[in-house]
């Protein structure tokens, strides 16, 4: 599996990128004919796509874990969220510090502690 322009899909200055079989220069994935904008979505579109169903019902066991914790902890989460709006909502480029800034108020309704 490789990635390369395709120089049928890109145009002056917009590169397409699809996925092609190494050995056999055969098309797997071009984005339903549009390509990818860049090698890297390519990448990422085309290793999501062939994940085997193992890893992929691990992937929905994790996700399913994390919001059956977050409906547990209702709490904490509207912290969270009330976190995220304020940081949009000051104008904040990075809702890190706003968060960062909120996380030793709130850590005391949680189990667990941040790491130090």
């Amino acid at each position: 599996m490789k990635v390369i322009v395709s120089p049928s899909l890109s145009k002056d200055y917009d590169r397409r990128y699809v996925v092609v079989d190494e050995a056999t220069g055969e098309v797997l994935d071009d984005a339903q004919g549009y390509g990818y904008k860049s090698a890297q979505n390519a990448h990422r579109a085309y290793s999501y796509k062939s994940m085997p169903a193992t890893r992929k019902s691990e992937r929905n066991a994790v996700k399913r874990e994390v919001e059956r914790w977050c409906a547990t902890h209702k709490g904490f989460m509207g912290r969270v969220d009330q976190a995220m709006f304020y940081a949009l909502r000051t104008g904040s480029s990075s809702p890190r510090l706003t968060w960062s800034r909120c996380w030793p108020r709130m850590a005391w309704n949680c189990r667990f502690r941040p790491a130090t």
